[in-house]
């Protein structure tokens, strides 16, 4: 139930239940009071007509007893009617099963049902009174001389048993008055504590799980089962706390990544520094006293400082797209040219390094891809320079193979290396991650190439993957998308 239902269900409780509470209270006191005050409301009549009645009631329990004939007699019974009329009275004379006397407007036998609430009881000597749904019946058995017996019967008109005596009314009003104030404090207080417990207990809770924020312990989780306003806050404020311990793992790994860089710039930069100094110093004190060992140092300081350039650029290019500012300019390109061009342009410096590089292409469509010419160059490069670090053997080969499949184009990247310990591939796109723990000029590197790659192939929304074999080499795979379903970004 939502928080909205719930205000507006304890709005009409606190309405309907207190009514139908001291209506029910009221009918409870009505009926004990009708109970406890029948007999006295039947008696209730001003004092003349209870002389009167009296004083008749004598002269006919006088008659019952000591002319009991006068009741088979006309005259005498419609003398007799003339009082009982002036009492608000009807009466019925049996004799034996027989009726034959009848002052009532309704006939003696629809009276029966009447009548029937006598049959077990003793009249042979007093009155008996009942109470019948229209009447109030009063019996007497008559003995006449003759040996016969009959009854006599006087109905009288029911006092209405809701009218209570002028001096208790008031009292009575009292007291339902009394228990519709009590209806309707029980029934606040149970709202109020309903209420409580299902809005300010949960707002409790979130008040505290602020508090825990606030003091840094974003480890504090809420919950809460209801699907209404108050489980859509906890859901809410809960999605809130794990975008923020989320924000928070991300600053301290920034941090640690910020650290990481200044510690691999600091160390990356130091040999090649050293070195250039080192042979700067010494070209400046005449150690380069000839034309052939001039050339080396400045080959050397040349060297270094193409390496230093390099690295200046990967942690450019690095920054720009971890603050994601590096601009991409997609093109599409076909893809059998375009790396045919790239590993001619690498051949001549691995050549040089007696590294065999091939390519192999099966793709077979006319398809174009979508990619920024200059950043992919870039990809290949970065991947193609982690596999030089890794290949010890005596015939040192890598081979680009491109194959195609229906939303694009995979590109392999294979090595007849070392290969890479299965517990390390996980990592191996990680910033500043190395196979190699140990830094040194042979396997060192800035440790962001692989992680720039994956930047700039998910930019192409693709996806870059690893597999490898301790001993038989590394393949790295990525794919491109082509043009027709490469999704362009508007933003």
């Amino acid at each position: 139930m939502s928080l909205k239902q719930k205000i507006w269900a304890s709005y009409i409780v606190m309405i309907i239940v207190p009514f139908f509470l001291a209506v029910l209270s009221a009918r409870l006191i009505l009926i004990n009071y009708e109970q406890g005050h029948q007999l006295q409301i039947i008696e209730a009549v001003q004092d003349e007509k209870i002389r009167e009645y009296t004083d008749f009631a004598e002269e006919l329990e006088s008659t019952l007893v000591n002319h009991p004939d006068y009741f088979k007699d006309k005259l005498y019974l419609e003398r007799i009617n003339n009082k009982i009329t002036s009492f608000g009275m009807g009466m019925l004379i049996q004799d034996n099963d027989q009726f034959t006397y009848n002052s009532l407007p309704v006939k003696a036998e629809k009276l029966k049902p009447y009548l029937s609430k006598f049959l077990e009881q003793d009249i042979s000597k007093r009155w008996v009174t009942a109470i019948a749904k229209e009447y109030i019946v009063r019996c007497r058995a008559i003995s006449f001389s003759d040996g016969t017996t009959g009854r006599i019967y006087l109905f009288m008109s029911k006092i209405a048993p809701w009218d209570p005596p002028p001096g208790q009314f008031n009292e009575y009003v009292k007291w339902v008055f009394i228990i519709f104030i009590i209806c309707i404090l029980v029934t606040n207080s149970f709202l109020t504590y309903h209420m409580s417990k299902s809005l300010i207990d949960p707002l409790n809770s979130v008040k505290k799980a602020a508090m825990e924020i606030q003091r840094g312990n974003l480890d504090y989780p809420i919950s809460y089962p209801a699907k209404n306003e108050i489980g859509e806050l906890y859901r809410t404020f809960e999605e809130m706390r794990l975008k923020l311990k989320q924000s928070q793992a991300l600053n301290t790994q920034y941090e640690n990544s910020r650290k990481q860089l200044i510690f691999n710039i600091s160390h990356d930069l130091k040999t090649p520094l050293t070195t250039i100094k080192g042979y700067a110093q010494g070209i400046i004190d005449g150690v380069a006293n000839n034309p052939a060992k001039m050339e080396k140092y400045l080959r050397t300081i040349l060297n270094y400082a193409v390496e230093m350039e390099r690295l200046t650029n990967d942690l450019v290019l690095f920054s720009e797209l971890d603050i994601k500012q590096l601009p991409f300019d997609f093109e599409t390109i076909e893809i059998n040219k375009y790396l045919e061009d790239a590993i001619e342009e690498l051949n001549f410096s691995l050549s040089e390094n007696s590294i065999d590089l091939s390519f192999v292409s099966h793709y077979e469509s006319q398809d174009l891809i979508m990619a920024d010419r200059q950043r992919l160059v870039r990809v290949i490069h970065n991947i193609i320079e982690n596999a030089q670090k890794h290949l010890n053997k005596e015939h040192k080969e890598i081979q680009v193979i491109l194959k195609e499949d229906n939303s694009g184009a995979l590109i392999e990247i294979k090595d007849n290396g070392c290969g890479i310990p299965e517990d390390k591939l996980s990592f191996i796109f990680d910033r500043f991650f190395r196979v190699d723990s140990a830094r040194n000029r042979t396997t060192g590197g800035s440790g962001i190439g692989l992680s720039i790659a994956k930047e700039i192939i998910e930019a192409h929304q693709g996806r870059i993957w690893v597999k490898s074999t301790e001993g038989l080499g590394t393949s790295i795979f990525f794919t491109l998308k082509k043009s027709k379903y490469f999704i362009v970004n508007l933003n």
